[in-house]
């Protein structure tokens, strides 16, 4: 750091994921964060900001970064794409959005595999390159789930599976899903925190008036936990063993 840039007026340093520094690496560089050389800027990133010492947050101009709207991320995919000469429905473009997460290189990266497949992109499309369930079996799931029908979910999976449909993606699209329905239970507001197009939204109306809040709370708990089991194990073994569970609650080891 003491020597100045050949070039550029300022020499940056990009430390990404400083949270993993040890602390004997936060006392080294603390030193030159109380006397930086003039020409220097360091940029700390992290996705855990609580990690960091309070003597290094201190000497930081702090910019916190948020999710990007679905909305904004919508608008963005119709720009590029109308740019590039592509052509993506509505329902696309927020599969793409709620896929991506708030993130837009994501939702960018996702838009750049479709358009590999085809200049119109509609909701199949996503569906396919991200390796997603889609929304009409992941209702008929919910549906085997409320109807304790194992033996119809298991068979439901053992499709999906020979699809080429990614267990773990599976896992997680069932979780947004009622955590969906878990929304629509408690939201009132007409404009709820869900991203999907309006036809979608008006079938998880119609599921969520068949489930109690109670069922919904106890779903998203096994799902949740099916998670940390589908990084280690058989990703379609911890799918269904999940879901024999969701349709026999005997089976569960939760005493509570």
């Amino acid at each position: 750091v003491q020597f100045k840039p050949a070039k550029s007026r300022y020499r940056v340093y990009i430390v990404d994921e400083v949270h993993m520094l040890t602390t004997e690496a936060f006392n080294a560089l603390l030193k030159t964060l109380e006397e930086p050389p003039e020409h220097v800027i360091f940029i700390l990133a992290t996705t855990e900001v609580h990690k960091l010492p309070a003597t290094i947050l201190s000497r930081c101009q702090r910019f916190d970064f948020k999710r990007i709207e679905p909305d904004r991320i919508c608008e963005r995919i119709q720009y590029i794409a109308d740019k590039e000469g592509l052509t993506v429905s509505d329902g696309a473009a927020s599969l793409i959005a709620a896929a991506a997460d708030g993130g837009m290189r994501d939702a960018l990266s996702i838009l750049d595999l479709c358009a590999s497949a085809g200049k119109n992109i509609d909701g199949e499309t996503v569906e396919s390159v991200c390796g997603m369930a889609g929304g009409d079996y992941l209702i008929t799931l919910a549906d085997y789930i409320k109807g304790k029908a194992t033996e119809g979910a298991l068979m439901l999976i053992d499709k999906l599976y020979g699809n080429s449909v990614d267990m773990g993606r599976l896992l997680s699209e069932l979780t947004s899903h009622y955590r969906d329905l878990m929304i629509i239970k408690t939201v009132k507001d007409e404009k709820k925190p869900i991203v999907c197009s309006e036809a979608r939204l008006k079938r998880l109306e119609e599921q969520a008036a068949d489930y109690d809040i109670k069922d919904i709370m106890y779903t998203l708990s096994l799902l949740q936990s099916a998670n940390a089991g589908m990084q280690n194990g058989n990703r379609r073994c911890e799918m269904e063993m999940t879901v024999i569970r969701l349709c026999n609650s005997d089976l569960s080891a939760d005493i509570s």
